[in-house]
């Protein structure tokens, strides 16, 4: 009998994943870099991860995500020493539910605004979204920001609403609200509005959005932050030349967990290498000063699988940057390696930093 029960056991689970649809998508990221710190003491590191999307179809208005993240280690550090026992972390979980043209996201998943300049990550909730409501594609979400006491009224919960027009120009409007029953001993309520357009003419492409943000605090004046930013790439033949610009005044907007590049790596976050990040900080948030950055890119084709890139840029009261790299594709699409080196010059005799990297990527699809 037991001869038998391993035979049918292994048959069955096998039944059962025959009859869903599966796919797989992911990433994985090896990268090193020398930099030195606000102090200019020298030093670096390696880090790596992989990063596996699995969707699994049940129905064709069912289907379920998982994303697990192996690593994210510094090599020598906490998974990645002797002996080494890499983490396992589950990065999304979800449920997806479709009826008709309305769809229900529950759990463990990832969303961002138009320019992850409030959220750009994963966070536990709901998240319900139509295809035409009066002519908008809309979110509705509720964010578990944070779990305090389970017994307790002292949560923060976060309220989103994204409407976005599809027209020549696409414009839409993000709203949210937060409330915090326990900050720092304090009631603390922030509304956030943002509206935004994109434009994308092949040569020419912009995104743009205005944010105010309101801020209540129990017992304190109310405070007012307002802002915009500006990222606009124009493809003027051999190379692309690119413009990113970000302002707030003080105060600026509430942020969840925000992504915002402007293209630096030093006075601010670059796609090749995030782990850097010397004087970002989330400037606009909360900020006790205006907050200015101007950045200038470009970048070209040198050869058919390698191209070159670099930017300049200031970030007020911070310092000036210029940085530059090569990308190599060595099998487009899939497994590409970068170079990149940065100098960073402070205002008011700030220090003087330096960063040098590369970034070897490859892409996982099913």
């Amino acid at each position: 009998m037991k001869k038998v029960l391993l035979i049918l056991v292994p048959l069955l689970l096998v039944s059962l994943l025959a009859a869903i649809d599966f796919e797989f998508d992911g990433e994985n990221r090896t990268r090193g870099a020398l930099y030195n710190d606000v102090n200019e003491k020298d030093g670096g590191h390696i880090d790596n991860r992989t990063l596996l999307g699995i969707n699994a179809l049940y129905r064709p208005n069912l289907s379920m995500r998982a994303t697990l993240q192996f690593g994210d280690v510094v090599w020598g550090g906490s998974g990645g020493s002797i002996p080494a026992s890499v983490p396992i972390n589950a990065y999304e979980l979800y449920l997806n539910y479709r009826f008709r043209n309305t769809n229900f996201r529950i759990g463990q998943q990832y969303w961002k605004d138009n320019m992850s300049l409030i959220l750009d990550d994963t966070f536990s909730g709901i998240m319900v979204s139509n295809d035409n409501l009066a002519g908008f594609e809309t979110e509705v979400g509720w964010i578990k920001a944070l779990e305090r006491n389970r017994f307790d009224s002292d949560d923060y919960n976060y309220f989103l609403l994204n409407m976005q027009k599809r027209a020549t120009i696409p414009w839409g409007l993000y709203a949210s609200l937060g409330w915090d029953a326990d900050y720092f001993n304090k009631d603390y309520t922030h509304i956030t509005l943002m509206p935004y357009l994109s434009y994308d003419s092949g040569a020419l492409t912009c995104n743009a959005n205005v944010f105010m943000g309101l801020h209540f605090v129990e017992d304190a004046d109310t405070e007012v932050g307002i802002g915009a930013a500006v990222k606009a790439d124009a493809d003027v033949g051999p190379v692309v030349v690119s413009g990113d610009v970000l302002f707030a005044t003080e105060n600026g907007i509430a942020v969840l967990s925000p992504y915002y590049q402007n293209g630096l790596y030093i006075y601010g976050i670059n796609i090749n290498n995030d782990a850097l990040n010397l004087y970002w900080n989330n400037p606009y948030s909360w900020n006790n000063d205006t907050m200015l950055s101007l950045v200038g890119k470009v970048k070209g084709d040198i050869t058919r699988n390698v191209s070159a890139f670099g930017a300049a840029g200031i970030v007020i009261d911070k310092g000036f940057e210029i940085n530059g790299g090569v990308e190599f594709k060595l099998i487009p699409n899939v497994l590409s390696l970068t170079g990149y080196a940065a100098l960073g010059i402070g205002t008011d005799d700030g220090p003087t930093n330096y960063a040098i990297g590369t970034t070897l990527k490859m892409n996982l699809k099913d």
